[in-house]
């Protein structure tokens, strides 16, 4: 069996696999369903009391059997957070600045049954009920204040003006004649995923110690008890798909910790050094929040380490160009679509060079394809001497016969890099370009019967993108094999095989992306026909 009869096989499995595969993990994607803000407003709360020695155990103040509690609303021009005096902690984070389907402010932090708060602390020595009293509340600042067994314990919850940061100052007293010894945990904000695997996926926690970034996943069998974190901790955060909480303490911690009730949840906090009061003393501790966006520039703000909270694989820097670059077509255009396209443009602008040397290889194996057609027929029995001729009369040619591949090949890590930033960039959540609602989404053209909802990989709508990309590569192709009469048996079914599959494998990615892709091979076949044309490619043969 020939090279190109194995390649076709290989194809062919390759989309039997790939329809196989996106059926399968159809049935682990659930459909969007937005928080709604009206439903996650409590007025009661019940809370067991329970000793505290595993992070799991720790993850709640011990207060009375049942307390109702109140709460207060502080708020700037971006966020909106309430607080409650159970705990003197966050249970509710609005953002102003992004809003659901429902077009209500974005809830990033709602109550949830048995799910520590923001600002949750333990203490892991003394009495410290879980009944807070307000002290002050006004404009953007709400501070509480509980006093127990000869201390006097205050915390202060304040927002910036005007952007995602959150300051928490606790306060701890020791009002006794006798030293006190005080530890304490306290948590970051939670985050729970509602739409499965794809936003699942980036679910993670990120511990900053010792100069690198350590990463953890939501998992049920190794983090419902929690798992301690050695080494002072620079910053922590709990990250999703689109929004992030990034905490860092204004004083040394002795370690962080991780934990999750399953796949779908996580939340990290931070466990303080053993403090030891004199009576009498003070101490005042500093955590700086920031809740919002996975924007890096505003989380740098708080530390610049914070660019390890998202990284966009092994190719990560040219994730962060390929994100630069749309910023600034974007800020040209007012539309990520048509920045996309722009993009697009100036990639095959770059790899124009590339491109005419990839045409000029293409151009000379057809040359040669007789010659090539004569050698496999006179070693059809011998492989190995078969293609030992043939490369031999690729030498004599001075011909590079990947040469043709090289574009295509260039273009994978800018794929793939470009993959991550639509899947993940709270930016393109949501924008529009004609008939594509959103950006990171399919783009859904046409919505089937409620009776073929269902369907295996189409699923309840056509996506028009992908079949137009499909189309557009089926043109390049031929026009890149020098037209049907040119091409031989192998080369004509590749160029039917080949848009086919990739249309399928396109079918349900991002529109951004296929946008790209649709994008680049039509620029490909407007340069391959004035390439192939034009006096510039003459003098290059």
């Amino acid at each position: 069996m020939n090279t190109e009869k194995r390649l076709m096989l290989a194809v062919a499995a390759s989309v039997v696999i790939i329809v196989l595969y996106q059926a399968y993990m159809k049935q682990f994607v659930k459909p969007y369903q937005a928080g709604n803000v009206n439903d996650t407003v409590a007025t009661e709360r019940v809370v067991e009391q329970s000793p505290v020695p595993s992070v799991a155990q720790q993850g709640t103040t011990a207060v009375s059997p049942t307390v109702s509690y109140d709460t207060v609303t502080i708020s700037n021009d971006i966020m909106q957070i309430d607080t409650t005096d159970s705990g003197a902690t966050i249970n509710e984070l609005l953002l102003r600045d992004y809003y659901n389907k429902e077009g209500q402010p974005y809830p990033l932090l709602v109550y949830q049954e048995g799910q520590p708060m923001l600002f949750e602390t333990v203490f892991l020595s003394g009495n410290v009920p879980g009944k807070w009293q307000l002290d002050y509340s006004q404009g953007q600042v709400a501070r509480y204040k509980i006093a127990s067994d000869g201390l006097a314990i205050s915390k202060t919850i304040t927002l910036d003006k005007a952007n995602h940061f959150i300051t928490l100052d606790l306060t701890i007293t020791n009002t006794s004649p006798k030293q006190q010894l005080i530890q304490y945990r306290v948590y970051n904000g939670y985050i729970e995923t509602v739409r499965g695997h794809m936003d699942s996926r980036y679910l993670g926690a990120d511990i900053f110690v010792d100069g690198k970034a350590l990463r953890r996943r939501a998992s049920r069998e190794t983090m419902q008890d929690g798992e301690l974190i050695p080494g002072t901790p620079t910053w922590i955060s709990t990250r999703g798909r689109y929004f992030s909480f990034l905490m860092k303490p204004g004083q040394d911690a002795e370690s962080a910790f991780v934990q999750s009730r399953g796949k779908n949840d996580l939340c990290t906090g931070l466990v303080s050094y053993p403090i030891t009061l004199m009576p009498h003393s003070v101490v005042k501790h500093t955590f700086w929040v920031y809740a919002g966006p996975n924007d890096l520039d505003a989380m740098m703000a708080l530390d610049p380490t914070a660019t390890e909270v998202i990284n966009y694989g092994i190719f990560h820097i040219i994730g962060r160009l390929l994100f630069k670059g749309l910023g600034m077509f974007y800020h040209w255009t007012n539309n990520y679509g048509v920045a996309i396209i722009l993009l697009a443009l100036v990639i095959s602008l770059i790899m124009l060079p590339l491109t005419r040397k990839s045409l000029h290889s293409m151009k000379e194996m057809q040359k040669i394809q007789p010659e090539t057609e004569l050698i496999r027929k006179q070693y059809s029995d011998n492989p190995q001497k078969m293609n030992k001729e043939i490369m031999g009369l690729y030498k004599k040619h001075k011909i590079n016969p990947i040469g043709g591949c090289l574009p295509m090949l260039l273009q994978i890590p800018i794929f793939f890099s470009l993959y991550q930033v639509l899947l993940r960039s709270v930016e393109l959540k949501g924008a529009t370009f004609l008939w594509i609602k959103d950006l990171a989404e399919p783009d859904a053209a046409f919505a089937l019967p409620s009776a073929m909802q269902n369907l295996p990989f189409l699923g309840g709508h056509i996506n028009i993108l992908p079949i137009l990309m499909a189309i557009a590569m089926a043109f390049q192709q031929r026009l890149s094999q020098g037209g049907s009469q040119k091409m031989s048996e192998q080369q004509r079914l590749m160029a039917g095989i080949m848009p086919i599959m990739f249309g399928m494998i396109f079918y349900n990615m991002p529109s951004g992306l296929v946008l790209y892709w649709f994008t680049n091979t039509l620029f490909m076949l407007v340069i391959q026909e004035v390439v192939l044309k034009s006096r510039f490619f003459a003098k290059a043969v």
